[in-house]
């Protein structure tokens, strides 16, 4: 008997023993495809549209479009883009005192109208520490705020950056070491993004963290990325150190020095930008996640960004 089942999962069994497992793997693969077909009867709760937006005041950036939508049904059909478009909305930034500091009016896209932005009408950089309200109104939804505080600058207080010895003209790694003081009784929430400078201060290309050598026994370790968010809880002594492999492909360009630069971000933000990375992870079987917001009545986020900036000679 064991010796029956062993040539049957083995392959090396009797013409007889093959085409019965072909057999019964053909029937197993039409009951799989029959089971998929079946038509399932789903309840879809009622939805009552919100506006919703996604904005970050940056004092680099304080000037850039918003796009401004609405929410929408989860069984909505594929061109969102066109259905949740709000075109009519009036956009404003108030500061603490309820003084609009910067406007936006509706643009369309000139060579697409059915698409468009919300341009600002009027030049502002938001101040470090002081207090905004973005505010959102348009004819049939509630009107939408949120406010925020703008964090103040963290500089750079060093980095340097060690190439590799078998870097050539196209590809080109390092070792790049940032640290910078932490502000002491209370949580902060950062990013790092690290760009290549030709000899004009021109940009030429983007740094990445190398993750080649990042796991052991098959588990990721966990550690501060560029371009990715993190909080203060890697501080030891009031001070975060960066020290890592990083990379980046500059298409035969030569730069000769590494703009850091450190994002000090609203707490907001970190939430936000978290759950986006978690919900956009490679995994087909993950459950989707709430993104988080901090917009009342509505969806989206309104972020703060405080930018330091520091060069690197290479």
């Amino acid at each position: 008997m064991l010796h029956s089942v062993f040539t049957l999962f083995s392959g090396k069994g009797t013409q007889k023993s093959r085409g019965l497992m072909l057999g019964i793997s053909c029937f197993a693969m039409m009951v799989m495809a029959s089971s998929c077909e079946k038509e399932v009867d789903m309840d879809v709760p009622g939805h009552t549209p919100k506006l919703a937006v996604q904005y970050s005041l940056s004092t680099e950036e304080p000037n850039k479009n918003m796009f401004v939508g609405r929410s929408q049904l989860v069984l909505s059909g594929n061109d969102l883009w066109r259905n949740g478009l709000v075109k009519d909305a009036t956009v404003s930034i108030k500061d603490g005192s309820g003084i609009v500091q910067q406007a936006f009016v509706y643009m369309a896209n000139e060579y697409n109208p059915e698409h468009g932005n919300y341009k600002p009408v009027n030049e502002f950089t938001p101040v470090p520490g002081k207090q905004y309200t973005l505010v959102i109104s348009a004819g049939g939804f509630e009107t939408i705020q949120s406010t925020l505080t703008m964090p103040v600058s963290v500089p750079v207080q060093s980095s340097s950056f060690t190439a590799d010895a078998q870097n050539n003209s196209y590809n080109f790694s390092g070792r790049l070491r940032i640290q910078f003081n932490d502000l002491p009784g209370q949580n902060n929430y950062y990013r790092l993004i690290v760009r290549l400078l030709d000899a004009q201060g021109k940009i030429v290309g983007h740094a990445f963290s190398n993750n080649a050598n990042d796991d052991i026994f098959g588990e990721e370790v966990e550690k501060i990325e560029l371009n990715k968010v993190f909080d203060d809880g890697w501080a030891k002594q009031n001070v975060i150190t960066f020290s890592d492999k990083v990379s980046y492909y500059n298409g035969g360009s030569q730069p000769t020095q590494l703009e850091v630069t450190l994002q000090h971000l609203t707490r907001d933000l970190f939430l936000y930008e978290r759950s986006r990375e978690n919900y956009e992870e490679d995994n087909p079987f993950a459950e989707p996640l709430n993104l988080h917001s901090n917009i009342q009545n509505g969806y989206g986020n309104f972020g703060g960004i405080t930018i330091s900036k520091f060069r690197v000679k290479m």
